[in-house]
């Protein structure tokens, strides 16, 4: 988790550098690139604005601190840092130095802290969640389980389908399902809405300001406005007028159609288990028929539907296929047998299309690979054995730095993959049952199935604004740090991280905001902040750490 000093951490005794009472961890460096630039002079300090001659006065006052801690026996570590900051004072106009006694006491107090204490690192980059959003709906009495996820990447909102649980035959759906789904700031985490839709709600798409919602247990789609926030049905049936059950995936079409699959097979009757929607008229414009059951399915360049089938002819002991359908006339245009074995009944979970255009499919049983398809030749292009072997993949993502991610489903873990190399190179933790994955704003949100919670991870990059020295707290060091980079010449690893004010660029102000919002009360700074993420705006600068 994240923690945030907003003030002065408290030392005892009289001397600032007493560390008799409390027993601080060293202070650590970060290795970072040197850049090419030049060291600025006291002069050019001289035309700063107000603002920033109080920053400069602010470092003026160290000096009184350092002066009572020589031969005050403190460890080399911590007379090397007051050595440090004291190196700053050369560079300050004594102009600077008026009517600080009392300012002079409160840094004393807070600098003392801060060499005392040391820094307490809180974020890992070991895979551990830097944060988690409670899917609990208070008043509903039955569990909160989340199913599926999206993110608005405009607007940073997310929606996430609260299922419950699964309905054993012969009970009422009621008792044991949910059916709503909640919105939420992907920046602050905080729930926003929640929206009532049908029981055991599944799959979710965002069109235009429209989120449309498949629940398994009623054939409509339920179409939410998210300007009015007004939930409406939208039914749909086959060609004979008969309920399709299970709906499951949906896809946007080429031209803004609603695309729904049915993961029911024919068990509800009917073999036309994929419907396209027209969202203007909110009727039927096509039914395909494809036995077997669909989760998932996707509209292809080529004007092409991918459809991932489990039980293909409706065949318990067949392998998962992907075929290739015209959507206009819902002809067979290609096929590819997916090799697995068949003794746990597997099925397509997944689905996710790549930005070379290629795909990666999961299969939910029978495989402990994630299957890579060329989606021009049509052909299998690679499989990435899974390291854990795990055979349940319930969903997969692409990455940050040509990665992709894959939840393990009773393993509760999500690991990370090198796309060309296969190697696995980070788990993240921290979860039950996972079920969707999506990334955006630089985390990975995760919906646990076996929890009432999604689970927030730092993608590769993912940095707390402000966080110069990566420790995961913003603090006095921070500043500090942003100060020996600008005046020093020392490095850091990530450029992101020093720009307080997402201007753009790093300079003294950024110094003054992160002052400002410690002691003074002052603005945050801006995303990502407190939780790590990505940078949102485009500039030149960037990030060298890992998430």
């Amino acid at each position: 988790m994240v923690r945030i000093h907003r003030g002065a951490a408290a030392v005892t005794g009289d001397n600032p550098c007493n560390s008799s009472r409390v027993s601080g961890k060293p202070l650590r460096n970060v290795v970072g690139r040197r850049r090419e630039r030049t060291i600025r002079e006291p002069e050019d300090l001289l035309s700063v604005k107000s603002s920033e001659i109080f920053f400069l006065r602010f470092l003026r006052w160290i000096t009184p601190i350092h002066a009572q801690c020589v031969g005050s026996g403190q460890n080399s570590e911590q007379r090397g840092s007051i050595q440090l900051l004291k190196s700053f004072f050369s560079l300050l106009p004594s102009d600077f130095c008026r009517d600080h006694w009392r300012v002079t006491l409160l840094v004393g107090w807070i600098l003392g802290g801060w060499i005392v204490v040391g820094w307490i690192p809180v974020f890992s980059l070991a895979g551990e969640p830097i944060a988690h959003i409670s899917t609990e709906i208070a008043t509903s009495n039955v569990d909160s389980h989340p199913y599926s996820i999206v993110i608005d990447d405009a607007h940073q909102h997310g929606y996430v389908s609260i299922c419950g649980d699964v309905a054993p035959f012969g009970e009422a759906v009621e008792d044991h399902s949910a059916y709503q789904v909640i919105e939420f700031d992907a920046r602050t985490l905080e729930v926003l809405r929640t929206f009532d839709v049908g029981y055991y709600p599944t799959d979710l798409l965002l069109a235009g300001s429209d989120l449309w919602v498949s629940c398994s247990t009623i054939s409509s789609l339920f179409r939410v406005d998210l300007i009015r926030g007004i939930v409406t049905a939208v039914p749909f049936s086959d060609s004979s007028g008969a309920d399709i059950g299970y709906p499951s995936g949906l896809a946007l079409g080429w031209n803004g159609e609603i695309i729904v699959s049915s993961n029911g097979g024919s068990f509800d009757g009917s073999d036309e288990n994929i419907v396209i929607l027209d969202p203007l008229t909110e009727e039927v414009i096509q039914r395909i028929e494809v036995a077997g059951g669909i989760s998932t399915v996707a509209a292809l360049e080529d004007g092409s539907l991918l459809v991932p089938v489990g039980f293909p002819g409706d065949d318990f002991t067949a392998a998962p296929e992907l075929q290739w359908i015209d959507p206009n006339d819902g002809q067979l245009l290609d096929q590819l047998v997916i090799d697995v074995e068949t003794s746990d009944f597997p099925a397509p979970s997944d689905l996710h299309i790549l930005d070379d255009q290629s795909a990666l499919l999961t299969i939910f049983g029978g495989s402990a690979m994630v299957y890579r398809i060329d989606l021009n030749n049509r052909t299998l292009l690679m499989e990435y054995p899974m390291e854990s072997s795990e055979t349940v993949q319930s969903a997969v993502s692409q990455g940050a730095g040509g990665t992709f991610l894959v939840a393990e489903y009773f393993a509760g873990t999500v690991s990370r993959y090198q796309l060309d190399s296969g190697e696995r190179i980070e788990i993240l933790t921290g979860g039950d049952l996972p079920n969707r994955i999506c990334v955006s704003g630089g985390r990975v949100f995760t919906t646990q199935q076996g929890i009432e919670s999604i689970s927030v991870h730092g993608v590769i990059g993912a940095f707390i604004r402000a966080d110069l020295n990566l420790d995961g707290q913003l603090d006095l060091a921070d500043p500090i740090r942003l100060l020996e980079y600008l005046f020093l010449g020392t490095s850091i690893e990530c450029d992101d991280s020093a720009d307080a004010n997402d201007d753009g660029t790093v300079d003294l102000s950024d110094g003054i905001q992160i002052l400002s919002f410690l002691f003074s009360q002052g603005p945050p700074p801006l995303y990502p902040f407190p939780i790590a993420g990505h940078d949102l705006s485009e500039d030149d600068l960037d990030c060298e750490t890992t998430g």
